[in-house]
């Protein structure tokens, strides 16, 4: 079996450390509420795990991560719609408008689709 070494777009990289930084937050944000509210502050331990092992798998450049990631841009393009129904504009968009431009480049770069070999 011949072993091609495949090159990480620069997006997929810049991808993969926001969502780092986002299960690092994600931790620390957990650890912080397990003192007050020890429920949500297992789930963001859950969560900010969670996105740090996708931010693993994107970093390798994983199959399962690429279509695990397809599915969270897609939650979070829901929950912007959601967001800007319930009259938060700002944090809506942002949301939004974040996922949409995730979603669109790793469809739209065929670069990202033959580096994740999907």
């Amino acid at each position: 079996m011949l072993n091609i070494s495949r090159t990480r777009p620069l997006g997929i990289t810049i991808i993969a450390i926001i969502m780092a930084i986002y299960g690092i937050l994600g931790i620390i944000g957990g650890i912080t509420l397990l003192g007050s509210n020890s429920t949500f502050g297992i789930i963001a331990l859950i969560l900010g795990v969670l996105e740090l092992v996708l931010a693993w798998g994107m970093w390798s450049l994983q199959k399962w991560a690429f279509w695990a990631t397809v599915v969270l841009e897609v939650l979070a393009v829901l929950n912007g719609i959601f967001a800007l129904t319930g009259g938060n504009t700002g944090g809506g968009i942002t949301g939004l408008v974040i996922a949409l431009i995730i979603l669109i480049y790793l469809f739209a770069d065929p670069h990202v689709r033959s580096a994740f070999r999907t």
